[in-house]
């Protein structure tokens, strides 16, 4: 169960990278199955990883919200935008995973484009900016989205290999229990020697403590 347990955490961490990228909470996915799996296989790994893997996760949130709005600020985006850039951001990272046949690449680029569309779109339309405006907030909200994912991919890769190791780690050898280490197991094994050697030693005490044989029982009898 351990070994499965490991397996679904690392499988599931590697799905919520790639739902990082696409903008879905892939990381906190890849989280609470570390959580769950620590629940139902108790040696699976200490909580102490999950911790860290936990801070991860907020750090990533922060890193996303500090990259985006970075964008936004220096593009001069308002509400309007940053809704503009949220919406088109997930509609334009799943539509450039279907239309632009590069794995990754295409979901990274088709979420930065969409975010500058809408972008642009909701600031002209909502915002009531003008067109030169609203495409310098677009810009800002591309070159925003473009940065935040990255990153916080990189932080999600992160956590994945730090679960994993986590995982796998404690539970790799050669078969040994992690209570019964292999010097352990050559130490059970010699006693049994040890037990010959006393009985060896028993056997030739025994054999020194009998009475040596008596001068007439070597001697024959001149009589008969």
């Amino acid at each position: 169960m351990v070994w499965v347990g490991a397996s679904v955490i690392t499988l599931v961490g590697l799905v919520g990278v790639l739902a990082v990228i696409v903008g879905l909470p892939g990381m906190w996915l890849a989280l609470l199955t570390a959580i769950i799996c620590k629940i139902l296989v108790p040696e699976v790994m200490p909580w102490a990883w999950i911790g860290v893997a936990g801070a991860l996760a907020v750090f990533g949130e922060i890193v996303e919200f500090g990259a985006s709005a970075a964008g936004a600020k220096a593009g001069g985006s308002g509400k309007a935008g940053a809704w503009g850039a949220l919406l088109g951001g997930l509609v334009g990272a799943i539509l450039g995973t279907i239309f632009i046949p590069i794995p990754v690449l295409g979901t990274i680029l088709g979420g930065a484009a969409g975010a500058g569309l809408l972008a642009v779109t909701f600031e002209r339309k909502y915002g009531k900016k003008s067109w030169g405006a609203s495409t310098k907030a677009g810009a800002g909200a591309a070159a925003g989205k473009l940065v935040s994912t990255l990153l916080k991919a990189g932080v999600a890769a992160v956590m994945v290999v730090v679960l994993s190791v986590a995982a796998f780690w404690p539970n790799a050898g050669d078969g040994a229990s992690p209570d019964q280490p292999a010097s352990g197991m050559l130490g059970t094994e010699a006693e049994p020697s040890t037990d010959d050697s006393a009985t060896t030693l028993d056997r030739d005490v025994t054999t020194d403590d009998r009475p040596p044989a008596g001068d007439d029982e070597l001697e024959p009898d001149p009589d008969g």
